[in-house]
């Protein structure tokens, strides 16, 4: 009669102490949630911003209904970034005006989600 046996490290799995308590591990979870939807939301405002960029330079009829609600989001998105920079190039002005704000928008996702990872980390009970 053959023993079956377990792969190593698992014969222990269900002798574990588990950690935490699920308090903690709805926390984490309702952190990890929120996490998701900040860079959700933060890549959606960098994506109208680069969607802008792209309409502007590949020269969009300024009176198309979409091309102006894609205006009309992405000057509100700039975070008062826009025209920061004044160059001559009309492109380049473009550019940088939307450029930048869409940079900053995907760095203040990624520093909101690197905060509540720490946030949401297990804490080992020893101050």
């Amino acid at each position: 009669m053959a023993v079956e046996r377990a792969p190593p490290g698992m014969a222990d799995l269900d002798r574990r102490p588990r950690s935490g308590n699920p308090v903690t591990g709805a926390v984490r979870g309702v952190l990890g949630l929120v996490g998701g939807l900040v860079r959700l939301i933060t890549g959606l405002f960098a994506a109208i911003l680069v969607v802008h960029i792209v309409l502007e330079i590949l020269g969009a009829n300024p009176d198309n209904g979409l091309t102006q609600f894609i205006a009309s989001a992405a000057d509100s998105l700039t975070l008062g970034l826009a025209n920061l920079f004044v160059v001559g190039n009309e492109t380049a002005q473009v550019l940088l005006s939307y450029g930048i704000p869409a940079i900053a928008w995907l760095v203040i996702g990624a520093l909101i989600v690197a905060v509540l990872r720490v946030a949401a980390r297990p804490r080992s009970g020893l101050a």
